[in-house]
């Protein structure tokens, strides 16, 4: 009868994943939201659950007794008892009665943060910076091109198939896409091949859920982004809220391009433009350059969060995690002190008066919906990220009033320098009146401006590897020494210099 029962009870349970595997999705749910209220620009944090790709129909056969087989099925049966209680008995005398030995737990995750910087260990050229660079530029790349497949495949270097069918699938499938703005960007994840060094680890030991095992050999970067874009055709335009998950593979020979091929996405083996008529093999080096083997290479994308969200800057929300722990690289104080002594002049009080410049030109711009006082001082990516909020609130017909802003104090929390970068990641904690005014009339739709609103920011500044000598405080161009005129491109408007790359501040 226990043998009945087990195998009863295994019948049961195979009905049950029979139905548990048709029920497609599962549950989603969204927390959170953005709030912009009193000049917060960026997005609030939410959760999502649900499974994505989960079969749907289909069917487990499974044998029921009796039926139309009459007393052959029965027989059938009874032998097929028989023979559980028999496996039951000897199995159970082998083992004494005792019950089996516990399974072995997983294997930890890689503990310490996660450091792109690790990979310059294979790389001498890898910059954190330039990767970025990439990564934001390749992300606008694929979401503009999805309505059109040709222009989807020209990037079959750098996007599977498999990655570009499903950004071709998003919906509205076929719908244009326009003004991809990356709000937020993660690494939840990074591999190296074990001859790299200590401290690495493979994605069977901590990898996301659904994560891919790294080929032998390879690099595994797994990054999440949050972003905004608009979605369709002029007249019938909507603003997406994408939350997705990028896995990026790359051979671990390959070395990081110059800078001033980091955004060409041309062939990544020899630099000519890459048309799709050969799919994964270049026409003119005849090499096939998919899957990571000359550059990175998004291997698979998990959607997490899709909806469609206009920008919401009215309102007040609280200021979250000014109280939190700081998160400081262990690193840090050497990579500073070494800083120091290349260039003895980068000061904390030289640093601080380069701060409060930034600072101030980016608040006064950001008040006055004119970024132009802020665009020598921020980097390509980020001035398309705060332009999208000031075209938003012009187009609400609403502003962001600032007043008395002030950094009250910061700390370094990072230091990462490599053959092109040092990048310094500092955490400020600032305060000052903040509220959103309707333009037409001046009331107050959000925030106070009566009140102080106290907040704390993670900031990083960049500057090229080869620079020496104290950052200036002035608003005097870094490389001519002219006042500062620099046109939305970010270049000198005396010396055509791109000062808006950090190569000279």
């Amino acid at each position: 009868m226990a043998a009945l029962a087990v195998l009863l009870l295994l019948a049961g349970l195979a009905g049950l994943a029979e139905r548990a595997d048709a029920r497609a999705g599962g549950g989603h749910t969204y927390s959170g939201g953005h709030s912009s209220g009193g000049g917060s620009s960026g997005s609030r944090g939410g959760s999502s659950g649900g499974s994505f790709g989960s079969r749907s129909g289909g069917s487990t056969p499974i044998f029921i007794p009796g039926g139309g087989g009459g007393g052959c099925g029965c027989f059938f049966l009874f032998l097929l008892v028989l023979a559980v209680i028999i496996v039951y008995l000897i199995l159970r005398n082998r083992g004494g009665g005792a019950p089996p030995p516990p399974p072995a737990p997983p294997a930890p995750p890689p503990s310490g943060p996660i450091d792109l910087d690790d990979i310059r260990r294979l790389d001498p050229e890898f910059s954190v910076v330039l990767f970025e660079d990439f990564v934001y530029a390749l992300y606008a790349r694929a979401h503009e091109a999805r309505n059109t497949r040709a222009d989807l495949d020209a990037l079959a270097p750098y996007l599977s198939p498999a990655v570009r069918a499903d950004l071709e699938r998003r919906p509205p499938p076929g719908a244009p896409v326009e003004g991809v703005i990356v709000g937020a960007l993660r690494v939840t994840y990074l591999a190296l091949p074990p001859a790299a060094g200590p401290g690495t680890a493979g994605p069977e030991a901590g990898g996301p859920p659904g994560s891919p095992a790294a080929p032998a050999g390879q690099v595994y970067v797994v990054l999440e982004f949050e972003s905004n874009m608009t979605v369709g055709a002029p007249g019938a335009q909507a603003t997406q809220y994408v939350r997705e998950r990028w896995h990026l593979m790359r051979d671990a020979g390959v070395r990081t391009k110059p800078p001033e091929a980091v955004r060409s996405f041309h062939c990544p083996n020899c630099g000519a433009p890459f048309g799709p008529e050969g799919g994964d093999r270049c026409q003119y080096c005849g090499e096939v350059v998919s899957g990571g083997r000359f550059d990175w290479s998004v291997q698979t994308v998990e959607l997490l969060e899709l909806e469609n969200r206009p920008p919401s800057l009215t309102g007040t929300a609280e200021e979250e995690g000014g109280d939190q722990p700081t998160i400081v690289h262990p690193a840090a104080a050497e990579r500073r002190a070494a800083l120091l002594r290349d260039d003895p002049t980068t000061t904390d009080e030289a640093l601080a008066a380069r701060l409060r410049l930034i600072y101030d030109e980016l608040n006064a711009g950001w008040a006055a919906l004119d970024l132009g006082r802020a665009r020598p001082f921020v980097s390509d990516s980020l001035y398309d990220y705060l332009q999208y909020w000031i075209n938003a609130y012009r187009h609400q017909g609403l502003r962001n009033v600032l007043a008395g802003m002030q950094v009250l104090r910061w700390t370094l929390v990072k230091v990462v320098r490599d053959r092109h970068f040092d990048s310094l990641t500092l955490r400020i904690w600032a305060t000052g009146h903040d509220s959103t005014v309707r333009a037409s009339d001046g009331a107050v739709v959000g925030g106070d401006p009566r009140a102080n609103r106290d907040y704390s920011e993670y900031w990083t500044l960049i500057r090229g590897a080869a620079v020496r000598g104290a950052p200036r405080s002035d608003k005097n161009c870094p490389n001519c020494g002219a006042p500062l005129a620099v046109n939305m491109a970010g270049r000198c408007e005396h010396c055509d210099a791109k000062i808006t790359s950090g190569d000279f501040d």
